[in-house]
């Protein structure tokens, strides 16, 4: 439990840093609603990132038939896609935050994960893995 939420604070403060950093870039080059729209999918990215962790954990500790297992992640995933669908939603009824901004934001957390396992953890260090 205690690793599971390391992990989550570990990549959700990159994503959102790297989110906010690009989105001061972007309005300082006059793209305003790019920059509104990354932050908005990141945002959102990150609460289903930590939902899908709550899930997880309760996935793996409460003991349930397989019928009952198999209904409990599909509404997992269901709430999760609904929750996914927000920042979509808004960014094509708000004329001020940028859709493909925003779908880009959804997967920061999925880029940060990616970049730390390709770069990040390929750089030398002194630690023998």
């Amino acid at each position: 439990m205690e690793e599971t939420r390391n992990i989550q604070k570990k990549y959700c403060s990159q994503a959102m840093i790297v989110a906010i950093s690009a989105a001061v870039l972007l309005i300082l080059l006059g793209e305003k609603s790019i920059g509104k729209g990354l932050v908005l999918g990141t945002l959102f990215s990150v609460i289903n990132f930590l939902i899908m962790g709550q899930f997880l954990v309760v996935q793996l500790t409460a003991p349930r038939s397989r019928t009952r297992a198999g209904a409990f992640a599909l509404m997992s995933i269901l709430l999760r896609l609904v929750i996914l669908a927000i920042p979509l939603a808004i960014s094509l009824r708000v004329d001020a935050v940028n859709f493909i901004g925003a779908a880009i934001g959804m997967f920061m957390i999925q880029l940060t994960i990616l970049f730390n396992h390709l770069v990040i953890n390929r750089l030398p260090s002194g630690k023998k893995v």
